[in-house]
């Protein structure tokens, strides 16, 4: 089973014109089960050849230039950090075992 990835964009900087120039947002990974989460920042090239108003940009907007500038780069560095959650994880037999002990 492959990793799903969920972009959420959580701040919009915009530049005294009203223009985004740059998204805050995060990433959520999942294997199915277990999930991680993680921060990101980036700036925007430049703004669309048409601004959009940032009182009329959608998340789905938002989301696909996060996703075209950043997504492959941050699904990398997503996968890395859910296999370190769940190296440093324990199993339920793990923590039954300690349990015991």
């Amino acid at each position: 089973m492959s990793n799903t990835y969920t972009f959420t964009p959580t701040n919009l900087v915009s530049n005294s014109l009203g223009i985004v120039v740059a998204v805050d947002f995060t990433v959520t990974v999942s294997d199915g089960a277990h999930s991680f989460t993680i921060n990101g920042h980036t700036a925007l090239n430049a703004p669309p050849a048409t601004p959009i108003p940032y009182t009329q940009l959608t998340q789905a907007e938002v989301i696909y230039w996060v996703q075209n500038l950043v997504g492959t780069q941050m699904q990398e560095q997503a996968d890395a950090e859910l296999a370190a959650y769940i190296k440093r994880t324990p199993t339920r037999s793990e923590e039954h075992t300690s349990e015991l002990q």
